[in-house]
């Protein structure tokens, strides 16, 4: 079926949608470079993140980075998606710490071959999304039918952040029940060196029924039930929330650290309060040491010497011009690097410029034949082109559609037919020897449709032809 033109109405609609996305695609590039000169948002503020020196609150990692550092360890930090994890070269340890926005599934599924290629995890939280993530992978692996010997993340639904304030009535930091102090290790030495002082701050615990405890709270904490976060953010003193039973409160111990492997050499290790690394903490006990140790045995099992701590997952603000360069870098390093999608993305380029982008042809538009240049209208000087370059076909071809365009008007044709032709001229007069004019139109038509190179003697022939044809009923 031949193409039909655009309508007026779907040519308006196609610019307006070419407008729309060059405008999307402007406003995207550009509004990084915007915030960061206006200078709000910036990752020098943002809490967990290892560019934050700030001493005054002090939540931001940049002792945690510079102390690994330190070991030998390169740290980088990761902006864009975790679902370009896997297409970054070498081994390494990921680190989620204090996350707050959710985990898609296209990074869970990233997260799945992670563990697959013995990637080694460390997931802190305390009252953030990271139970989001945990219910994806049971989800993810449930659906996916990975082999049942996950020795613990098979249960993996069951296991979560509980998101309850952790409080302990003596076992704490210079008497604040807010500060828990954790120094139950249960990893035989294997991890961490003996006499450990832990001091945690805003912690919760973990439910964990079907992974290893490796370190828990003391007999003396618990667990406060219901919305105590809300209570103390409002005003309220935790101090003073006694342990209650009857409310629902967890007794101690309770697991804050828990190890689970995932496949048979996946690593994720569950870490229950995440201010232990922060610069205003890592400092207080043996937190600095403990985080040192810990790094160590996850590096060492996954044999790598480069730490990834994930920075988009963070609490970033809508201003922050990093949150809008991580959205498009996840989504383009996603379908670059995914085994599936990598060889559509050029495919996928190619149609997106050839669509939206102005490189289309230009409409053939029609010579005016009451246009023209210097005495000549555009019909000769369009012929005589023709007919000097040799290219006697084109030249066949316009003299012939100038023939047909004469004749339906005249005779008021509205198409173009020779048998309708001849009967409407031969009810006002004879128009010859039909069989004669028949012929001529038959040979013309086949030169002019089957796109024949012709020579000037063939040329001079066809041309006679249609004069003859013009003369007897033209």
């Amino acid at each position: 079926m031949p193409n039909q033109p655009k309508t007026a109405e779907a040519k308006k609609r196609s610019k307006f949608i070419t407008l729309f996305v060059f405008c999307f695609v402007f406003a995207i590039a550009w509004l990084p470079i915007l915030l960061s000169v206006s200078g709000v948002g910036g990752v020098d503020t943002l809490a967990f993140s290892i560019y934050n020196t700030n001493p005054f609150p002090g939540d931001g990692c940049s002792e945690l980075a510079l102390e690994l550092e330190n070991h030998g360890y390169q740290i980088s930090p990761l902006i864009s998606s975790l679902s370009v994890i896997n297409g970054i070269p070498g081994n390494h340890v990921l680190c989620i710490i204090g996350p707050t926005h959710y985990f898609s599934i296209v990074e869970i599924s990233a997260l799945i071959d992670f563990f697959g290629n013995g990637g080694s995890m460390l997931l802190v939280d305390d009252f953030g999304s990271a139970n989001t993530l945990l219910d994806g992978l049971a989800l993810y692996l449930s659906a996916s039918g990975w082999p049942t010997r996950m020795e613990n993340l098979m249960s993996v639904s069951a296991i979560r952040f509980t998101r309850g304030l952790l409080l302990d009535a003596s076992n704490n930091d210079n008497g604040r029940p807010l500060l828990p102090v954790i120094n139950s290790f249960n990893d035989g030495g294997r991890i961490f060196s003996s006499g450990h002082h832990v001091v945690m701050n805003y912690a919760t615990s973990i439910e964990a029924p079907g992974g290893t405890a490796l370190a828990s709270s003391s007999t003396n904490s618990w667990i406060v039930a219901g919305d105590v976060v809300n209570h103390i953010q409002h005003g309220g003193d935790p101090s003073y929330i006694a342990y209650n039973a009857s409310r629902g409160d967890q007794p101690g111990p309770l697991p804050i650290m828990v190890e689970m492997r995932v496949g048979s050499n996946g690593t994720l290790m569950l870490l229950s309060d995440p201010s232990i690394f922060i610069n205003n903490m890592i400092d207080r006990g043996t937190n600095r040491l403990f985080a040192v140790e810990l790094f160590t045995y996850l590096a060492n099992q996954a044999q790598a010497d480069t730490i990834i701590i994930d920075h988009n997952h963070l609490g970033w603000s809508p201003s922050a011009p990093v949150f809008y360069v991580g959205l498009m870098l996840g989504q383009i390093t996603y379908v670059s690097t995914n085994w599936l999608l990598a060889p559509l993305a050029p495919l996928l380029a190619i149609w997106m410029v050839r669509k939206y982008l102005p490189f289309g042809r230009p409409e053939k538009q029609k010579p005016l034949e009451i246009y023209r240049l210097r005495g000549q209208t555009m019909f000769t000087k369009t012929l005589y082109e023709y007919i000097n370059n040799h290219r006697y076909s084109e030249a066949l071809e316009i003299i012939y559609g100038q023939l047909k365009r004469d004749l339906r008007r005249r005779h008021g044709l509205r198409v173009f037919d020779v048998p309708r032709l001849l009967v409407t001229v031969s009810r006002t007069r004879q128009p010859g020897d039909i069989a004669r004019i028949t012929e001529d139109f038959e040979t013309i038509e086949k030169v002019v449709h089957e796109s024949k190179r012709i020579n000037r003697e063939e040329f001079l022939d066809l041309f006679f032809k249609i004069e003859r044809i013009r003369d007897n009923i033209g």
